[in-house]
């Protein structure tokens, strides 16, 4: 991670004994899930010793990170050390930083209590993501949070200032605010558009989101692939964003032929977190069949790995029973002990200046503000009393906050996962 003044050397993460690793990571032995019927690969061993492994950057790590150049590896084979050290106070900043560039919104989807959280409607100011792209200098930035990152008027500037100082720059979006600027988005260098499309229908679309814009978000990813063929760029790649609920968990497959259809380069289905939202839950989930979405799974990742589509069901794989668990009824759930490593490698600059420390807790109100970028620079908030204390209490096995009792935080294996198939 970026530290003034420091010689900056290629290190390869040693590997440890399988024991160390399990107090490290809580990479703890998962049985496979009944009724599984996709390819096993290193999860035929429970305790995971092939996963291991791959963290000695040796076999899954390292080919994932080599197109990365060697400065931006060597900060994110530091991130992995630190991530395994879990120190109260850091002296590096973190590698990944999620930008909200606004958290305003065209749209008023069923799965997301924005309308419970933003009373009024921010843009991130100039000085502010200027100032923390700067100090911070992180690999990898998310330049999108709870709104539409195309409703800001800079949000290509935010862009290309956020490449030229080395980052590689994503964004979730619901793809409906491009206008006739499919030319200058792929101009502008972003890495990936993470599509929220959640339907593989109009109907369902409507239904969900409620807008009619399923063919102008269609129309969108083919233009913007027109474009890239036309100026001869690999980039933007284009990932579908699948939030999983009752009126759209039977489309899995089909969305797996729409990225065909369209060359989407990945799918990540994401369960919903609920945060604040619980008295919908009922609404989004409630005749949803186990059984049914487990076999969707399945058949979801046969075709995608044979059209050659990257998706994240591997971890729908390994830790199934956690994301339906995650989708019951509060008095339903049953507390995970994962670890969580986000105040360690990642942090969240909402759009109102207020720093946090992952992306779960923008959606409750009033929690999770480390400080204000407006009244402190980042390093001040980074090793703060408050990241501090919550890094503490976390390392100590604690939930702290509201958000963290009912959170999956992803495991180290995950975090590695997600990178290496699913982001820039």
């Amino acid at each position: 991670m970026h530290q003034a003044g420091e010689k900056q050397e290629l290190v390869e993460i040693p590997l440890l004994p399988m024991t160390q690793l399990k107090a490290y990571t809580g990479l703890t032995g998962q049985s496979i899930p009944e009724g599984w019927k996709g390819p096993v690969n290193e999860l035929e061993n429970p305790n995971r010793a092939a996963v291991t492994a791959g963290l000695a950057m040796r076999t899954k790590v390292r080919p994932a990170l080599e197109p990365l150049g060697m400065k931006k590896l060597w900060r994110f084979a530091r991130g992995l050390l630190t991530m395994l050290r879990r120190p109260i106070v850091l002296k590096d900043y973190p590698i990944h930083l999620q930008l909200e560039s606004t958290d305003a919104c065209n749209l008023n989807c069923t799965t997301c209590s924005r309308d419970i959280l933003v009373d009024k409607a921010s843009l991130l100011k100039t000085e502010y993501w200027r100032a923390v792209i700067d100090e911070m200098r992180p690999t990898n930035i998310n330049v999108s949070g709870i709104g539409e990152p195309f409703l800001h008027p800079e949000i290509y500037e935010i862009i290309t200032y956020a490449k030229s100082r080395g980052a590689g720059v994503n964004c979730a979006t619901n793809f409906t605010r491009i206008r006739d600027n499919h030319r200058k988005l792929v101009e502008c260098g972003i890495d990936q558009l993470k599509v929220s499309i959640d339907a593989t229908d109009p109907d369902t679309f409507r239904l969900i989101r409620g807008e009619d814009s399923w063919q102008e978000i269609v129309d969108n990813i083919r233009e913007v692939n027109r474009w890239k063929k036309e100026l001869g760029s690999t980039t933007p790649s284009v990932r579908f964003n699948f939030a999983l609920q009752r009126f759209n968990y039977l489309q899995c497959v089909d969305l797996v032929e729409l990225a065909k259809e369209l060359s989407v380069d990945g799918i990540y289905y994401q369960f919903l977190s609920y945060v604040d939202m619980e008295d919908r839950k009922g609404i989004l989930t409630g005749d949803m069949s186990k059984e049914k979405l487990l076999d969707l799974i399945n058949e979801s990742d046969r075709r995608a790995r044979e059209y050659g589509i990257q998706t994240n069901l591997d971890m729908w794989h390994r830790d199934f029973e956690l994301f339906w668990n995650r989708m019951l009824s509060l008095d339903e759930f049953d507390a995970n002990h994962k670890n969580c490593y986000m105040p360690w490698i990642s942090t969240w600059l909402g759009a109102d200046g207020w720093v946090r420390p992952c992306p779960i807790m923008p959606w409750t109100r009033d929690e999770g503000r480390m400080g204000h970028i407006g009244t402190q620079t980042f390093a001040e908030i980074w090793n703060g009393d408050k990241y501090r204390e919550l890094r503490e209490a976390l390392a100590r096995g604690e939930r702290p906050t509201r958000s963290c009792k009912t959170c999956y935080p992803q495991d180290l294996y995950n975090i590695v996962s997600i990178k290496s198939k699913l982001l820039p």
